[in-house]
């Protein structure tokens, strides 16, 4: 089998992620980047680079000086900035025949913006919080206050009264303001492939978070979820590794697309949806299977922190 070359941008803390795609060897090689030198994710690459931040005008020249001297075969994006500097430098990033594992602009630039999701989603029919601009607000609380770009839950708020909403509207006017639905959160793993076609869609119920992050997890293969985020990612016209946030209701509301892999997908891999393994086959080439993978209904994810030592 050929063996391949993948370059995670911005791996840091996705240790586990990528010794998921260490199952697939010896026919993939994985190499980490990062612009932190101590990235935990670097004691699982084959190999390593320190890089500048995204915005550093050195950056794109070092991106394609490794994706040179390694021979690239794919980048693979692990946070919203990395998504970002790959589709501002699409055509360079990709003139050697590099696969870009991202959307098109169109996806991107819908949902890395909460605002242009919601007018998305509410064009579309699909169910999702009422959501609001700064400004006049008549609406029931409690809402949330969340950035109108960003990822994580960083920077967002819970707003129970109207005196919080007038001081949260002149603390961050670049947030949206959104109806707290109280319902069962979910993390919907995805995997469109290079046609747009859904190859496996599987819903986690996530049962416990911590500063944004997922720490316990049930797979719930619930039909009617499924054929929603299947209807939404034709609508985008999603290709990769995507995972979208939702609350179940009185109905399924979408709350948020991750156009990468979200930091609980390792469950979905776990129980039995190999996307690395389908990611590989797409880049030689090969037939995925027909029939969506069988998939371990109900079972569990925890997540615990671990150390890595240098001395």
């Amino acid at each position: 089998m050929k063996t391949l070359k993948i370059l995670f941008l911005a791996s840091h803390w996705r240790v586990s992620l990528i010794k998921a795609f260490q199952n697939v060897k010896p026919s993939i090689e994985l190499i980490c980047a990062d612009s932190d030198a101590l990235a935990p994710s670097f004691i699982e690459a084959d190999r390593s680079e320190a890089l500048p931040l995204f915005s550093d005008s050195k950056c794109l020249r070092s991106v394609l000086a490794l994706c040179e001297s390694e021979n690239i075969s794919a980048l693979v994006p692990l946070t919203n900035k990395s998504i970002e500097f790959m589709a501002e430098h699409r055509e360079k990033l990709g003139a050697g025949g590099c696969h870009l594992w991202i959307p098109q602009n169109r996806a991107i630039e819908i949902c890395h913006d909460k605002w242009k999701l919601f007018e998305f989603l509410k064009a579309e029919g699909f169910d999702t919080p009422q959501t609001f601009l700064p400004g006049k607000i008549e609406t029931e609380f409690p809402l949330i206050a969340k950035p109108r770009r960003g990822e994580g839950s960083k920077d967002l708020f819970v707003l129970e009264d109207g005196g919080d909403l007038e001081f949260y509207m002149k603390k961050c006017p670049q947030h949206v303001f959104q109806q707290r639905i109280d319902g069962q959160e979910f993390s919907v793993d995805a995997f469109f492939d290079q046609h747009g076609s859904p190859r496996l869609i599987v819903p986690r119920e996530r049962l416990a978070v911590r500063g944004g992050e997922v720490m316990v997890s049930r797979i719930n293969m619930d039909a009617t979820i499924i054929g929603k985020v299947e209807a939404l990612g034709t609508k985008l016209g999603l290709t990769g590794p995507c995972t979208i946030q939702g609350i179940q209701d009185d109905a399924f509301y979408f709350t948020d697309v991750n156009l990468r892999f979200g930091s609980g997908f390792v469950h979905t891999i776990s129980a039995g949806g190999n996307v690395p393994l389908m990611m590989y086959q797409e880049l030689v080439g090969q037939e995925l299977d027909s029939k969506r993978p069988d998939i371990k209904d109900h079972s569990i994810m925890t997540r615990y922190p671990a150390n890595i030592f240098h001395h």
